[in-house]
Order: C-alpha cells, then sequence, then structure tokens
C-alpha cells in the first residue's frame, strides 16, 4: 500500500516537472515568433516597392505618387539622383579640299546636336589636336587642314541630365585636290527662324550700284537735295535725251556770244528786247523709237523674287505678260556663313510653274573659298531636286557688306568657278549674275563665257561691253499686277 502510495507521488512529481519544461520551451517559441515578425513586414515592403515599379514602368502610377507613399521629398533631389538619358553620337566627315567638316548626330535621329559644347579629338599621324564645338551648332569645322589621314575621336559628355558617348571612332582621308560634284548638304541647311536675319541677309534692296558705284555713296549737300527747275524737268529723261538737250544749249549759247561781240565791235551796245512769248517746250526725243533702245529692249520679259516681294499672285503675273520668273532659292549668311533656305522659295516655285511660267533660280553667295562655293552649289542642287527647271541656276556675285566683299579678284573667280562647275556637272545650265562694275572690276568676266551671264544695269540702253549678256535686269523699279511694291525686270535675249 505504501509502495503504490509512492509510486502515485512520484508519478506526479514527474508530470510537474514535464509541465513545467514544456511551459519553458512553448514561452521560448513564442518568444521567438515575436522577434521575426518585422523581418515579414520588411519582406511584404521590399515587394510592395517592386510592384509599385512596375506599375510606374506601366504608366498605371506617377513618380510623384510613389515618392509621396514611401514618405520621400521630391525637393532638393539632386543632378545624381536622377534617371539620366543616354545618347549615342553619330561621328560623320566630310572634306572637299584641304578641309576636314565633323558633323555629331544622334544616331537614333539622325539629327544634328545643338547646344552642347562638343570636344572631339582629331588625330593623325604627325599630331593630335582636341577641338570644340563652341557654338554648339553640332559641327566642327576645320580649315587649312593638311592631305593625309585623319582619324576623330569624341570625348563623353554630359548636359543637363544627358549623357552623349560615341562608341566608334571615323576616319577620313583629307586630299589637296577638289571634286566638283554635290556633297551631302541637306542636315546644314537653315531656315530664319534659326538665325539673325539681319545680320545674314544683308543685300541691300532697291539701291542702284550697276552704273555708279559713287552716287550710292556720296553725301548730298543742301544744294543738291533741292532740285532746280531744270533737274525737275530733266528727271526721268535718258541720257542720249540730255545729251541732245546740253548740245542744243551750248549752240544757243555760242549764238549769244556772237551777237554780243558783232555790238561790240560796231561800238553799239543794244540792250536785249525782252519777248512776251510763250514758253517753249523743247522737243525731246523719243527713246523709246530709237532702234537700238528697241533692240535692247527686244526679248522674252521676266521678273526676279525672293522673299522681299512678299506673296505674288502668279496667275496675275502670267496674265500681264510675263514669261519667266528667276527665284531666289536661299543665301549664305553674311556674318555666319550659315546655309539658308528664302522662306517663299517653295512657295514662289510651285506657283509660279502652276501658273505656267518658266523657272530658273538664283542663290546669292558669299562664299569665300572653293570648298564653300561646293557646298552652296550643292544646297540649291539640293532644294531643287524634284523640280523640273526651264531656266539656269544662277549664283548671284555682287556687294553685301558681308565676309565675301573681302576676298580677292582671283579668290572670287575660283568660288564663282566652282559653284558654276559643280551645277553644270549635276546637269543643270549654270550662270553668273552680276552687275556692270562688280563684272568689269570685280570679277574676271571673259572667265565665264561658256555659262550663261546675266546682267544687271539700270539704264534705257546697257553700256556694258566686256563680255556678251544672255539676260538684261533693266530696273529694280518695275511695276506688274500681282506683285505689290518694286520688282526686278528683266529682258532675256
Amino acid at each position: 500500500m505504501i509502495r503504490r502510495t509512492q509510486y502515485i507521488l512520484i508519478g506526479i512529481i514527474l508530470g510537474l516537472i514535464i509541465l513545467t519544461l514544456g511551459g519553458i520551451l512553448v514561452k521560448q517559441v513564442l518568444a521567438d515568433g515575436s522577434e521575426k515578425e518585422p523581418e515579414v513586414s520588411d519582406n511584404s515592403s521590399i515587394f510592395e516597392s517592386v510592384s509599385n515599379l512596375e506599375a510606374l514602368n506601366l504608366g498605371l502610377i506617377d513618380g510623384e505618387t510613389l515618392r509621396e507613399e514611401n514618405g520621400i521629398s521630391s525637393e532638393g533631389t539632386s543632378e545624381t539622383d536622377m534617371v539620366k538619358k543616354d545618347v549615342t553620337v553619330s561621328i560623320s566627315l566630310r572634306s572637299i579640299q584641304d578641309d576636314l567638316k565633323i558633323k555629331l548626330s544622334d544616331s537614333t535621329t539622325g539629327n544634328l546636336i545643338y547646344n552642347v559644347d562638343f570636344t572631339v579629338t582629331v588625330k593623325s599621324k604627325d599630331a593630335t589636336t582636341n577641338y570644340n564645338d563652341t557654338d554648339k551648332d553640332g559641327i566642327i569645322y576645320i580649315p587649312y587642314v593638311k592631305a593625309g589621314d585623319y582619324t576623330v575621336f569624341m570625348s563623353d559628355t554630359s548636359v543637363d541630365g544627358v549623357n552623349y558617348h560615341c562608341d566608334k571612332s571615323q576616319t577620313i582621308t583629307v586630299t589637296d585636290s577638289i571634286q566638283y560634284a554635290k556633297v551631302d548638304i541637306k542636315d546644314e541647311i537653315k531656315t530664319e527662324a534659326q538665325i539673325n536675319v539681319a545680320e545674314e541677309d544683308t543685300k541691300v534692296q532697291d539701291q542702284d550700284e550697276t552704273t555708279d558705284v559713287s552716287a550710292a555713296s556720296a553725301t548730298p549737300t543742301a544744294e543738291e537735295t533741292t532740285p532746280t527747275e531744270e533737274q525737275i524737268y530733266d528727271e526721268g529723261i535718258s541720257e542720249d535725251a540730255e545729251d541732245l538737250l546740253a548740245q542744243i544749249e551750248a549752240e544757243t549759247n555760242a549764238q549769244e556770244q556772237e551777237k554780243a561781240a558783232a555790238g561790240a565791235s560796231s561800238g553799239t551796245v543794244t540792250a536785249p528786247v525782252q519777248e512776251q512769248t510763250p514758253a517753249e517746250t523743247p522737243q525731246v526725243p523719243d527713246i523709246m523709237s530709237d532702234p537700238v533702245y528697241v533692240a535692247a529692249h527686244e526679248g522674252s520679259k521676266g521678273v526676279d523674287v525672293s522673299k522681299h516681294n512678299g506673296n505674288i499672285d502668279w496667275g496675275a503675273v502670267k496674265a500681264s505678260g510675263i514669261d519667266f520668273a528667276i527665284i531666289r532659292c536661299g543665301y549664305r549668311g553674311s556674318s555666319s556663313g550659315a546655309l539658308i533656305v528664302d522662306p517663299l522659295f517653295y512657295q514662289n516655285i510651285i506657283a509660279a510653274q502652276g501658273a505656267g511660267l518658266n523657272v530658273g533660280v538664283y542663290f546669292f553667295s558669299q562664299a569665300v573659298n572653293e570648298a564653300e562655293a561646293v557646298e552652296e552649289a550643292s544646297m540649291v542642287l539640293e532644294l531643287i531636286n524634284g523640280y523640273s527647271l526651264q531656266m539656269p541656276v544662277y549664283i548671284d556675285v555682287e556687294k553685301s557688306n558681308g565676309r565675301g566683299d573681302a576676298i580677292s579678284v582671283e579668290e572670287r573667280n575660283a568660288t564663282i568657278a566652282a559653284f558654276l562647275a559643280t551645277i553644270s556637272n549635276a546637269g543643270y545650265s549654270a550662270g553668273l549674275y552680276s552687275n556692270k562694275l562688280w563684272l568689269e572690276n570685280h570679277i574676271s568676266a571673259g572667265a565665264f563665257t561658256n555659262y550663261k551671264i546675266w546682267l544687271a544695269q539700270y539704264v534705257d540702253i546697257p553700256t556694258y561691253t566686256a563680255t556678251r549678256y544672255d539676260i538684261w535686269q533693266y530696273t529694280s523699279k518695275g511695276s506688274i499686277p500681282g506683285i505689290a511694291g518694286n520688282v526686278d525686270m528683266n529682258v532675256l535675249k
């Protein structure tokens, strides 16, 4: 009985020990579970962030919402914290003669990259030199380059959160000979919205410098600005008529002097009798009936126009008897040398041809060397591509108060020859436009008689004899229906 009681007590004690140990173990397990709960919370936050990023990529939420949900302020974010855009730059090289032009464009769009001061390294067998795109137009031009092989590298740069890098260098061979052929120029053609027009389009309109350069530059005196009675009468009379009037006046003066001398020899001086006779109008010859005048003005009539003539009613122009139009397609800037399209060129060429006029084009040149002249011709060829011309392509060379005025006659001849050869080699008829003064003094006109010559001289009968001419621009103050204001008038021989 006693032994049985002992066994029961021992069992109770062991049970209590087991229960105690079990409680301790359970408590420890619960404590461990409580400590791991933050890890679960952290993992949930990570998963949630991943999900938010996917939603951001899908456009379901915006970046500002994501920052607010995660307690991040957008203020004070540095450039290094921003996600930067990568742009791969493509290098293209071109050389016409003893020069190197480097173009830096977006490899995706093919467009030149503006507003970035790129640095490139040009390496030859003799030297390694760095150049910068200081005007930030995506073009670096290096003149006077020695013939040889050149390799161009670009340094990576970052501007406004955009990384610009170039994966490939380019190599080119520069030669000292020139090919008069079209080069790729289309990405260099600018509109007037991209330039300072007042500095670049400097040709003076409606100023006659075709005959007497001193008349355009001299400052008139007070007496000269007040016209006399004779000057008022003579206004609009041709040179031939003025010569005849001068001859009549000289003969009249001679007769008066003879009468005075005869009276003095007889000792009698007779006071002149004031005859009250009506004033007689001198008989002025009709210059328009002069055979030389008639011959000079015979031929098809035409106009030349640019943006300065404004919007034109080409139907009215054609109906007025005009047969042809020569349209300015563009010009090189007098200051920067940029290649600029005339803002009304396309409008004019389409409408003029639609009205049935024969059409040609001209380009106002400011080239200072042969390479630039090839560029100008290449621009013209690019602009007229797709249009059928019935008249030549002319290079316009005259005073502009710009960069083209400063070169020598020999340099100017070289630029004209390069332009005309490039146009002619492309299959077009080519010609030279200038005025009498420049054709006689600033251009060796005789060197270009294989091309068309377009003379400007504002007189009744042209006096230019240095070479033949095919078209004569006889006034800048013509007036025809369809064109507001003055317009240049021409006759095609």
